[in-house]
Parts: structure tokens; C-alpha cells; sequence
């Protein structure tokens, strides 16, 4: 009898598992507004209002830019909301550049594409993505 619980639990174990990873997918996040084909873009992505807040990153990515619209695939995605923020890293210093007024002087961009004239907030930021929506568009500024 235990026997057959054991592998019952672990079958069950198992099926769940796969059910779990039966849901994710892979994002492909594509860039525009570029205003130079050079440097790295550096992704950053939240997966709660508290991870945002407590700037504890869910995933972080970078892909070199080469070409006009580059792209960015995120492997394993589960459905839920999420947030994305991405600069271009013109002269691959690993930060974003600011002017004396705290101003960016390198592009950057928000998932929404939003226009933002204070610090980000996780709500502004947020999009739903589901089974269906495997892609995603950002441009940047």
C-alpha cells in the first residue's frame, strides 16, 4: 500500500511539473526607435509590485545591437504580469548614463511604451502575458 502511494505521489509530481511548464513560453521582445545600430541593450524585468519596489529583478538580459529592429527572447515564461525597462548601453559601461540633471542620455523605453515624467511605477509598466501573447514591442527614446 505504501508502495503504491509513493508512486502515485510521484506520478502526480511529476504530471503537475509538466502541466507547469506545459504553460510557459518563450517572449520575444522587439526593439525600435534605435538611434544607433551599437552597444548592448540591457533588460531588466519585475514580476510583482513588491519585486519592482524592492528592485529584485525577476530576470535580467542583454542582447548586442546589430541591425535595426533587434530582438530579445526570454525562454520559459509563465503566464502572469509583468514589467519590463530596457536602455541602450552606448558605450558599454554597464549604466545608464544621465546628464547633470539626472536627465538619461542614453535611449531607453518602457513595456506600454510609456511616457513617464517621474520614476516608474510597476502599474504603469505592466502587461498581462498570457498563452497567447508571445511577443512584445518597445521602443525606445
Amino acid at each position: 500500500m505504501t508502495k503504491h502511494l509513493t508512486r502515485t505521489t510521484a506520478l502526480a509530481c511529476m504530471l503537475a511539473a509538466l502541466s507547469t511548464s506545459a504553460m510557459a513560453q518563450d517572449l520575444t521582445i522587439t526593439f525600435s526607435g534605435l538611434a544607433y545600430q551599437s552597444g548592448t541593450l540591457k533588460l531588466v524585468a519585475y514580476d510583482s509590485p513588491a519585486a519592482f519596489t524592492q528592485q529584485q529583478a525577476w530576470r535580467v538580459a542583454q542582447q548586442h545591437v546589430s541591425g535595426t529592429q533587434p530582438e530579445l527572447i526570454l525562454r520559459d515564461v509563465e503566464p502572469g504580469q509583468y514589467s519590463f525597462m530596457v536602455y541602450q548601453d552606448l558605450n558599454n559601461d554597464g549604466r545608464l548614463n544621465r546628464n547633470r540633471f539626472g536627465m538619461p542620455t542614453e535611449p531607453y523605453g518602457f513595456s506600454n511604451n510609456a511616457m513617464l515624467t517621474g520614476a516608474p511605477q510597476f502599474p504603469q509598466l505592466a502587461v498581462q502575458i498570457t498563452q497567447q501573447s508571445q511577443n512584445l514591442k518597445i521602443r525606445l527614446r
